[in-house]
């Protein structure tokens, strides 16, 4: 009876702790190149633009700037698509098989990094009008916009419902700090 009821433990203790692998994150190839368009209407009124030739300089800059990034996508979209379904098919069996992540890792290098080159070059050439064209602080309303806007392109992690919530690191730190370690 002893015994039975510890394995019923122990084997519960073992379904309790055990952790299913997180689900595999859709991959959007757009949004790993940086592709996105800028919200024309929505941007003078987040950088605060009060005068009427500021607005006309940045609706102007924006909407050339979307217009090369849509060429852009254009030109890539078939090479897009398909590392997108090949990413998509493939990733979980690419998690297990490590050449095979090397593989794809590889020609999603290939794929995406020359587009994002691009993309980057012209969002320093906008970002040079806009420094010129702004005050500082709208400037940095701007760059904080522009951050906030491509944090929103990467992928966020499912929240794994099972999982034990983060500890405070601090906690495990701090006796070796009372002994002097330092670390």
């Amino acid at each position: 009876m002893k015994k039975t009821v510890i394995v019923l433990l122990v084997l519960q203790s073992f379904l309790l702790n055990a952790q299913e692998p997180p689900k595999m994150i859709k991959y959007d190839a757009k949004n790993a190149a940086n592709l996105f368009y800028y919200q024309i209407d929505e941007i003078p009124k987040k950088i605060k633009v009060k005068s009427n030739e500021l607005k006309k300089i940045t609706t102007k800059e924006l909407r050339a700037y979307n217009s090369k990034i849509k060429n852009i996508s254009f030109l890539n979209f078939q090479q897009l698509r398909e590392l997108q379904t090949l990413v998509n098919s493939i990733g979980e069996q690419a998690r297990t098989n490590p050449d095979l992540n090397r593989k794809l890792r590889k020609n999603i290098e290939i794929v995406i990094l020359p587009i994002r080159d691009s993309v980057k070059k012209f969002e320093e050439k906008l970002n040079g009008v806009f420094k010129v064209a702004f005050s500082k602080k709208q400037y940095k309303k701007w760059i904080k916009y522009q951050k906030n806007v491509k944090r929103e392109l990467l992928p966020k992690r499912p929240r794994n419902r099972s999982a034990r919530p983060p500890t405070n690191g601090m906690s495990r730190r701090r006796g070796g700090q009372r002994r002097g370690n330092g670390f």
